[in-house]
Formats: C-alpha cells, sequence, structure tokens
C-alpha cells in the first residue's frame, strides 16, 4: 500500500496477483475460504472494509458481529420435549397436534419442529427416551474396539449360534424349516473351526459341537467366549468337577453380557457375511430374512407346504456350506491382511484333548447306588462290582446316541465298570435324544390343543355337554307342545 498510495490501488493489486496465481499458497488459500457464494476471492469492497475494521478496532473488529435472531420463548417449549420423549416414538406433527388441541397452545407448526430438531442429541429423535436405554447405548455411544494382534492361534474359541434365514426340507417330514446353527470360531484367525445344525440350539447341540470340534483339530483352547444362553450355561456343562468344559479341559469360560452384540462382534459379523455372500447367493428363492420380500417368501411357503416345491436338503446345504466355507477361508485376514484367513490358522500349536469323541459327547450325572444298580430317569443300570460300592455316590456317564451302557466312576473319576441296562423303556430301545424329541413334539401338540380350544371359545362353537346338562335338570317341569290352527307357528307350555 505503501508503494500504491491509496487502499484501493492496494486491493486491486492483491486481486489481481490472485488472479494470476502469484501470490504464496497460504495467502491464496486464505482468500479463498474468505469467499462468498460462487465468488473466488472476497470483493474489493469487502477486503477495504476488513482493512478499516481492522485499523480502528484491531483484530477483534474483524469478527462477525451478526447474532441472528433471538428467539422467543412461546411458553410451550417444556411441553413439547415431554411429548416428544415417549418410547412410542411421536412425530413432530403429533406433537404439534397435541399442543394446540389437547393443551391449547397457540403455536405453529413450522417453529414445533425446528424447536424439536435443534434438541440436543440426549433429548432429541434418537435419544434414551425415544430407543430405550439399552439400544441408545449399543447404537449411540461410543464402544471400545477390542485387538486381537497379541493373541495366539487358538487361544480364544467364539461361538454363538444363528438361526438360518433359509428354508430346507425336514430330514423326517420333509416340511419346510429353519435350521439353527451353531458356528465356532478362532479369535485369532477368524478360522471357523466347527459348525453343526440342528432344529434348536439345546444343550446337546452345544456339547457334540465342541467335541466335534476339539477332535476334528485336535485341539482344546485355554478360553472359550461364549453365548449366555441355556446351551452354554447348564450344569451339563458348567459343573466345577463332572461338567463338559472341565473335563474337556478348557481353563476358563467368558460368558458375554447379555443383550450386548458388539462383546461378540467377530462372530456376528461373520453370521452378517454369510447371509449377504451364502444364504442369498445359493439358493436365492428359498431365503427367508427381514429383506426379502413378503410376497415372494409367502408363496414359497405355499409352494412348499403343497408339494409343488421341493427345498434344498440338509445335505445339500452342508455341501455347498462347506464349500463357501473353504472359498471364505482364503480371504484377507482384517488385521493381517497380507495372509488369508487360513493361512493364520496354520501357525497352530496344539493341545491335543485328554479324551477320545465318544467320551467328550458324554454327560455325567451323580447318583446313588442301591443293589448293585443305578437308576437314571427311567433307566436303571446293573454290575455286579457295584455291590461294594451301595450306598455311595458315584459318577454315572451317558451317551445320548446309546443308551446300553453306562461308565460308573468313583467321585474322583477312577474307573469302576461298565454297567448294563436292565430295564428296557419300549420294545423297540429309544434313546435319550429321541425320547427328547418325543417329549419335545408332544408339548407341542398339548399347547396346539390350547390354542385350538381357546379359538373354539373365542368362535362361540364350544358346546360344553356338562353346562347344557345342569340347565337342563334346574327346569323342574314338563313341556307340553302345543299346536294351533298356524301350522307355522309352535308354542311350548310349562306347568
Amino acid at each position: 500500500m505503501e508503494s500504491t498510495g491509496t487502499l484501493t490501488l492496494a486491493v486491486d493489486l492483491l486481486l489481481g496477483r490472485a488472479d494470476e496465481n502469484e501470490l504464496p499458497p497460504h495467502i491464496s488459500n486464505a482468500l479463498r475460504a474468505c469467499a462468498v457464494g460462487k465468488a473466488e476471492f472476497p470483493s474489493r469492497s469487502r477486503l477495504c472494509d476488513w482493512y478499516k475494521n481492522r485499523r480502528e478496532g484491531g483484530i477483534d473488529a474483524l469478527v462477525p458481529q451478526h447474532k441472528g435472531r433471538a428467539r422467543t420463548e412461546g411458553g410451550w417449549e417444556a411441553t413439547a420435549v415431554a411429548l416428544y420423549n415417549q418410547p412410542s416414538q411421536p412425530s413432530y406433527a403429533s406433537v404439534h397436534k397435541a399442543l394446540t388441541e389437547i393443551h391449547g397452545f397457540t403455536c405453529q407448526y413450522p417453529a414445533v419442529k425446528a424447536y424439536l430438531k435443534a434438541l440436543p442429541a440426549q433429548l432429541g429423535k434418537h435419544g434414551p427416551a425415544r430407543l430405550g436405554t439399552n439400544l441408545h447405548r449399543l447404537t449411540q455411544k461410543g464402544f471400545v474396539r477390542r485387538s486381537t494382534e497379541n493373541l495366539r492361534v487358538g487361544d480364544i474359541y467364539v461361538a454363538d449360534g444363528y438361526k438360518a434365514d433359509v428354508y430346507l426340507a425336514h430330514p423326517m417330514t420333509g416340511d419346510i424349516f429353519r435350521p439353527e446353527l451353531t458356528v465356532s470360531m478362532d479369535l485369532k484367525s477368524r478360522f471357523i473351526v466347527g459348525w453343526r445344525l440342528d432344529e434348536h440350539e439345546g444343550s446337546f447341540a452345544v456339547q457334540s459341537m465342541w467335541a466335534e470340534t476339539f477332535t476334528r483339530h485336535n485341539h482344546v483352547p485355554p478360553l472359550l467366549y461364549i453365548d449366555n444362553g441355556s446351551g452354554y450355561r447348564n450344569s451339563f456343562v458348567d459343573e466345577e468337577i463332572t461338567g463338559f468344559y472341565a473335563r474337556a479341559g478348557v481353563v476358563q469360560i467368558i460368558h458375554s453380557i447379555p443383550g450386548n452384540p458388539h462383546g461378540k462382534g467377530w462372530i456376528e459379523r461373520f453370521f452378517n457375511t454369510m447371509k449377504e455372500d451364502f444364504l442369498k447367493m445359493w439358493r436365492p428363492e428359498f431365503y427367508c430374512g427381514d429383506d426379502m420380500a413378503d410376497e415372494m417368501r409367502n408363496k414359497i411357503v405355499r409352494e412348499c407346504k403343497a408339494r409343488r416345491l421341493t427345498p434344498p436338503s440338509v445335505l445339500q446345504f452342508t455341501d455347498a456350506f462347506n464349500e463357501w466355507l473353504s472359498r471364505y477361508h482364503e480371504r484377507k485376514h482384517p488385521e493381517e491382511t497380507t495372509i488369508s484367513h487360513a493361512g493364520v490358522w496354520r501357525g497352530l500349536v496344539a493341545i491335543p484333548p485328554a479324551m477320545s469323541l465318544i467320551e467328550l459327547k458324554r454327560f455325567i450325572v451323580q447318583l446313588k447306588v442301591r443293589r448293585a444298580s443305578v437308576k437314571h430317569k427311567k433307566r436303571e443300570y446293573k454290575h455286579a462290582d457295584l455291590y461294594a460300592f451301595n450306598g455311595q455316590t458315584v459318577q454315572v456317564e451317558l451317551d445320548m446316541m446309546d443308551n446300553r451302557i453306562a461308565v460308573i466312576r468313583t467321585l474322583s473319576g477312577v474307573w469302576l465298570c461298565d454297567a448294563t441296562l436292565i430295564t428296557p423303556i419300549d420294545v423297540v430301545p429309544v434313546t435319550m435324544l429321541e425320547e427328547k424329541r418325543i417329549t419335545r413334539a408332544s408339548d407341542a401338540i398339548k399347547r396346539l390343543n390350547k390354542k385350538i380350544q381357546e379359538h373354539e371359545q373365542r368362535s362361540g362353537h364350544l358346546i360344553d355337554a356338562d353346562a347344557i346338562a345342569d340347565g337342563a335338570l334346574a327346569i323342574d317341569s314338563t313341556a307340553t307342545r302345543l299346536e294351533n290352527d298356524d301350522e307355522d307357528e309352535i308354542k311350548l307350555e310349562l306347568y
């Protein structure tokens, strides 16, 4: 400015050099940041005003003095916040109507909407009062991301159940059903070490999955990170001495916090990948997830029930899923991106299980010996060597698939004998697993009968013979049929 003589000439020279890209980068960037609208740089008048303000009021004078229009309170704000923050999640329009029609406030819808949208997050659309504290914590609050870099392969197995979003043919009835998958994963490598398909995620399914997994890879992990469901937490697996985990050699069990899917994020992420990459692409017409069109899903159900369409079998699903797993294991590891899941898993240093597959699948109960025999529910097992242990409590190992033999041990685990079954249940032996299935089917039939009876009562079609008889006995008189000249009219006279 000293060389040009006037402020206007100095500003023109600055803007000219800016247009020619002759200014230092930091000055050009600052000018572009101050531009308004579509202009690349501030106008000459704006730069002159800034210069004058700076000379008269210092650097503080460059701060914008516009404070916006001051909002006036209408008296309805607190009521609007209370109405809006409800678990039913009312809309802005519903809150506005309640304010004007019920509470008698005079307010405009745009003002109510603008006020509610400007509320802090805790009181806004995704606040805990509208979403619920648990869902708000899971979806809105931050969480700690845990790394597995310091783990070794085989240190921790993670497992959970998943109701597969696909229709299969039931192996017994042929009707459609959704299978329950129990999947276990090595936490370090994200390698799927075992999986099992059942009708439901019960204790037998979980114990069998673990037994097959431990023996397949000849390795028992020191820690298991598992769900809190009844299949993973029951007396058969949790008991300190006779429980499955203790017998298998697992050192510590970590149960996830109920209602916290982030705790099992690794296996939950795998389920999502399986759903997107396998279930939706394998047999798309039999996919039945929540994002499937209801029209198509209902059509598939009708066609299958009418036997016009045959859903895939369990064997077909098993072969296809194993084939997809082999491709999944060759994908890059999320933390060690230069190697695949299978490549990381190859670094396993195995800790062999101390029992065979058959022994791991057995469950143990403690029973008292009476007359050289032990009795578990309706089954009685006997051996001559048990005579010396009459009145004492022993450990009895039972197989869910074979009820002919019970392995008897002392409470310290010393083998005593293999007792044989002496009380057959039926002409054809029924295993404990089959007995559980029969019991479950019987319970389901009872529940359905109750439901049918309830529907009949609601529709008024149920005739209670006892009630009618009681009502008939209450009439202590006789009835005579009277006929008059009008043949269409019949009267009953009581006397």
